[in-house]
Order: structure tokens, then sequence, then C-alpha cells
């Protein structure tokens, strides 16, 4: 008995490790471009329940218990125009298909579990986050090109797009 609950809470941890890294690759997937961009980031945020935090170069790293999403807060980013935004949100989901990519070439040349886990769970954490619903990375690229064109979403609508965003978060949580 002792042995499985220990043998659950190593899987568990292990889970836990591989959600936290490709989570961190996908938001420096964000930070990268940002800090390029001159635009300060404030916190990095892994997870929620805190479970621990720290700083790093000027950055608050704040790592949680359950880590089913990932956000970088930063007060200039929203001031910053749509086409830098646009560049930040694509980055997260550009640098996940590249290291699924990598992931993949890795497990064809050695196979392995855990390189097959993290290259499906690089692609997967990539996909999702292209769908164009705030306030996942998607909406923020379409909503440029929206902006571009001379629509602009108002703040009744933005609210009822954030719902089925959230919604759809959750529902492909619960069936992933």
């Amino acid at each position: 008995m002792l042995q499985t609950i220990g043998m659950f809470v190593a899987a568990f941890f292990v889970i836990w490790l591989f959600l936290v890294f490709l989570l961190l690759i996908h938001e420096a997937g964000h930070l990268i471009p940002m800090q390029r961009m001159g635009i300060k980031p404030e916190k990095l945020i892994l997870g929620g329940f805190k479970l621990f935090s720290f700083r790093k170069s000027g950055i608050i790293h704040e790592i949680g218990l359950i880590p089913l999403w990932a956000y970088v807060v930063s007060s200039d980013y929203e001031k910053a125009p749509s086409s830098q935004r646009a560049i930040i949100a694509a980055g997260g989901p550009l640098i996940s298909l590249v290291t699924g990519l990598l992931f993949f070439a890795i497990y064809f040349l050695s196979p392995n579990w855990p390189t097959l886990v993290a290259a499906k769970g690089s692609i997967l954490l990539a996909a999702t986050n292209i769908i164009p619903l705030p306030p996942l990375d998607g909406w923020t690229v379409v909503e440029h090109f929206l902006i571009r064109r001379g629509f602009h979403v108002d703040e009744n609508n933005r609210k009822i797009l954030l719902g089925i965003g959230l919604t759809t978060i959750v529902l492909i949580t619960l069936v992933l």
C-alpha cells in the first residue's frame, strides 16, 4: 500500500515537472520578444495555487501547484501597439512548435517515452494556444489583424468571447 502511494506521488511529480518545463519554454517564447521590444515583464506565473516564488533578472517567477496555465504579467504590454502584442503572443506557440518538432526528431533517433511525451505536449500546447479566443495567444494575433482592418471589439463582446475562451480551455483540459 505504501509503495503504491509512493509510486503515485512520484508519477504525479514527474508529470508536474513535464508540465512546468513545457510551460516555461512556451512562456520564454513570450518573454524573449517582449524584452527585445523594450516591454518590461514584471512577473512570470506558471500554474495556479502558488507553491513558491523567486526573483531572477528583475522578474518575479511564481510556480504553482497546478501547472495547466501560465502567463506573463506586464503593465507595459497592454499599452504596446497591437503589432508588438501580436508578435509577443505568437512567440509562445512558435517556440512550443519548434520545441515539439525537436523532441520528435530526438524521439525518432532514440525512442523513449519522456521524449515522446515532451514532443506531444509541446505540439498540443502550441495547437491549443493558437485558438483565436481570449485569453489564448491566437486571439491577440487575430485581434491585431481586426484592428488593422478597422474592426474593434467592444468591451461587452470581449467579455462574451472571454467566457467562450475560458470554457474552451476548461473543456480541452477535461477532454485531454
